[in-house]
């Protein structure tokens, strides 16, 4: 599963550049033009499956290490959302936050990078249309950050298993994917004396909690 999903965004390069380097002199700019996006979008998805990879491999190995500093956790928020809903300019975003501190201690790169892959899971398992809810409040010296979306949701059966490496559920098998992002951020959450929560019901949607605290930053010895 896993060479797979590499070799698609690998075949669609290569078909594109032949294509490209055959037809160069048929194809007008506008062809060209979008030919060249979809190289580099392909070329996004395998720098995003590559480096998820790899940060798998140095969790695995016990290799990721805090670099805590003070950062403004509504900012990281809503400019990952940004960023993400840029490739869907028609994706609509709810946000709901609320009396969050301007500042936290924490590894920002690495809270961000969670997110980084939650994010783009609620938009990837539903419409283009259905909208994803971000809500944030701090709970009890921590922050309870929350992405929600309505797509095809997790089967019960699969619900105990989405932490597990490489795991996917069975109605998103046929999507592109590595089953390891979620183990990740799972990690990356317990590092902080986090955790990471994952409700859903099949066809009505999922809801992933990224639970975090204010100022700790010990970390906790944690393995996938």
């Amino acid at each position: 599963m896993l060479a797979h999903q590499l070799r698609t965004p690998l075949s669609t390069i290569n078909a594109l550049a032949q294509g490209l380097i055959r037809r160069a002199d048929r194809l007008s700019p506008i062809d060209v033009q979008t030919r060249a996006e979809k190289i580099w979008r392909a070329s996004l998805r395998l720098d995003e499956l590559v480096e998820t990879i790899l940060s798998y491999t140095r969790a695995s190995a016990g290799g990721i290490v805090l670099n805590p500093s003070e950062f403004n956790p509504v900012e990281l928020i809503r400019r990952v959302c940004r960023e993400q809903g840029g490739q869907e300019p028609d994706r609509p975003f709810h946000f709901d936050i609320k009396d969050l501190p301007d500042v936290i201690l924490g590894d920002p790169i690495l809270l961000e990078q969670a997110f980084v892959i939650v994010v783009p899971n609620a938009m990837k398992y539903s419409r283009h249309d259905q909208s994803i809810d971000i809500t944030a409040r701090p709970e009890d010296g921590m922050i309870r950050i929350t992405v929600k979306d309505r797509g095809i949701g997790i089967p019960e059966r699969d619900l105990p298993f989405v932490l597990q490496p490489f795991f996917r559920g069975r109605n998103a098998k046929k999507l592109p994917g590595t089953g390891l992002g979620l183990g990740l951020a799972w990690y990356i959450l317990k590092l902080h004396g986090g955790n990471l929560e994952v409700e859903s019901r099949e066809r009505r949607g999922t809801k992933v909690s990224l639970i975090v605290p204010e100022t700790n930053t010990t970390g906790l010895s944690y393995s996938i």
